[in-house]
């Protein structure tokens, strides 16, 4: 077994990084100095909202820059000899036969000696001689309760290899999977390897390529930033356990979000984490927008559930950096209600004529554009830690879905407070042709109530105000961001069904 060869991080790189994230930070301040400026306040009970929207997406780009800061990729070992390898992958109702006869083969041809496990909980007994004819072992979990996490238990109660790898079937492994994993479980105190998640079909529609761009600079410079803080997270697929890690918490958190609870647990406990950053199986991403806010609704309640429940306790159990890392990272979802505020209060200012700001729009452009720019070369000089050149670029599709996911975000803030019950579902795997008009009610609403707005605030004895001026670009810039969202949602109606 050959090392794995891996693109470092000169020292020259790290000096670039430290200058312009400085700089960045200036950036931050020159713009705060001005917006914060006693003229510019009007209404206060407004002008609290409206910062807390502004500086909020200017604290997401402190969080990327923050991983940025202290990248690593760990150097590539050997794995001793004669471990022993146990191999799971899960089967849900309705998951298709296809997607397994591309799957369970790629697991059975891995290089290194393990043994693949199904657990099956399908019911389907096409699945159940597919797996006889590989050679593939199955596990029958068709009464285990704890969806993906409590199959992942009770195969740990059946089976005994030292490492065991947890992949979803939707993804198609690579021979030489384990092969840059293993070598990293040579010290003892590593109790799980993270590799890239990867998609092989996010070119199939607008969604599908918009949710994959989302997670680009998450496994390429977030989690490799996240390495470097000891605090790599277990994602749902592709992660290998040492099974010693897995017990001593109890084996895998059943949760809505189990990867990163179970993440939270094992470097509570004192475990460490890697991550590779190769790209060793590709698997499938959402293609319609019902699979993807019907995932992200998932992730977004369980995240609140851990921001509010786990994350105050679990904080003095972590080590170093990891406090601020896992609390950072258990933010992300709050930027639905940034941007809920960010939609709605343009409205509001131009139908009663009062504003929380009274400052010119030129002056606006001005002391934000330093920030823009320096975000954006900052983003271009990260692109070369993407993992694939494919992924280079603004991810335009990305940031304009991310800003459509609004009310999921603002949904399940509500369900994780009063305590609504969102199944457990494993994500579609293949695209439904239907339009989804009720899932972009609220961001018709938006459009629409926006261009009024707008109408009205040009047409009322308060249009020439700075303040006026200001809402009426805001608002315009809102309805823009609106229509890809809409329109991804009629995008069934103009596709003719499969054959």
């Amino acid at each position: 077994m050959q090392h794995i060869k891996s693109s470092r991080i000169s020292l020259m790189e790290r000096i670039m990084l430290w200058v312009f994230i400085t700089i960045g930070f200036e950036s931050i301040l020159f713009f705060a100095n001005w917006w914060f400026s006693p003229e510019h306040t009007t209404h206060l009970i407004f002008f609290i909202p409206l910062s807390i929207t502004t500086f909020w997406l200017m604290y997401e780009s402190v969080i990327y820059w923050f991983y940025l800061l202290n990248m690593k990729i760990s150097k590539p070992e050997i794995p001793h000899e004669g471990l022993t390898v146990d191999i799971f992958t899960t089967a849900a109702p309705g998951e298709p036969l296809e997607m397994f006869e591309k799957s369970l083969p790629a697991l059975a041809a891995i290089e290194y000696p393990h043994r693949t496990y199904l657990l099956d909980g399908s019911g389907n007994p096409e699945l159940k001689l597919l797996a006889e004819r590989i050679g593939i072992s199955r596990i029958d979990c068709s009464n285990v309760p704890g969806a993906k996490a409590g199959k992942v238990n009770y195969a740990l109660s059946q089976t005994n290899g030292e490492i065991v790898l947890v992949i979803d079937p939707d993804h198609i492994a690579e021979p030489r999977f384990l092969n840059p994993v293993l070598g990293h479980f040579n010290n003892s105190e590593v109790g799980f390897v993270q590799v890239v998640q990867a998609y092989h079909n996010q070119e199939t529609s607008f969604i599908a390529r918009a949710a994959a761009e989302q997670t680009y600079g998450f496994y390429g410079p977030i989690l490799m930033g996240m390495n470097g803080y000891d605090a790599a997270l277990v994602i749902g697929a592709n992660c290998t356990f040492r099974r010693e890690a897995l017990e001593s918490i109890g084996g895998h958190a059943v949760h809505l979000v189990e990867d990163f609870v179970t993440s939270l647990r094992l470097h509570a406990k004192g475990w460490k984490s890697v991550y590779v950053p190769e790209i060793v199986a590709r698997g499938l991403v959402p293609e319609d927008i019902n699979a993807f806010f019907s995932q992200q609704l998932k992730w977004a309640t369980g995240m609140f559930q851990v921001f509010f429940e786990m994350i105050p306790n679990a904080i003095f159990s972590l080590k170093g950096w990891q406090k601020l890392s896992y609390l950072m990272s258990s933010t992300y979802y709050f930027v639905g209600v940034a941007l809920a505020i960010n939609l709605i209060l343009p409205i509001i200012f131009l139908f009663f004529g009062v504003w929380a700001v009274e400052m010119p729009f030129r002056g606006y452009i001005i002391h934000l554009l330093p920030f823009v720019a320096l975000f954006l070369f900052i983003h271009l000089i990260a692109q070369r830690w993407m993992r694939h050149p494919s992924e280079r670029g603004l991810q335009w599709r990305g940031m304009l879905l991310k800003v459509g996911t609004w009310p999921i975000y603002l949904l399940a803030l509500i369900f994780s407070m009063f305590g609504v019950k969102v199944p457990y579902l494993p994500t579609a795997k293949k695209r439904e042709r239907k339009v989804f008009t009720g899932l972009v009610v609220p961001h018709i609403f938006i459009a629409l109530l926006s261009i009024a707005a707008i109408v009205y605030g040009l047409n009322s004895p308060l249009s020439n105000y700075y303040g006026t001026k200001l809402m009426v670009a805001f608002a315009s810039l809102n309805t823009l961001l609106m229509l890809p969202t809409i329109g991804s949602a009629f995008t069934g109606f103009f596709t003719k069904e499969e054959e």
